[in-house]
């Protein structure tokens, strides 16, 4: 089964807060690209929770 292409999605972030994401990315042993996915299904699950 081959994989479906994800379309690359630039995004401009302050420095600091690149740095912010670094870090966690390092102790939650994730890359950068996999921190910010995680941080945005907690980000939407909190709002579904909010919403309901």
């Amino acid at each position: 089964m081959a994989l479906k292409q994800q379309t690359p999605t630039p995004v401009r972030l302050p420095q600091e807060l690149k740095d912010w994401i670094k870090s966690r990315a390092g102790a939650n042993l994730r890359s950068v690209n996999a921190e910010i996915t995680a941080l945005l299904i907690k980000a939407r699950e909190v709002e579904r929770c909010q919403s309901a």
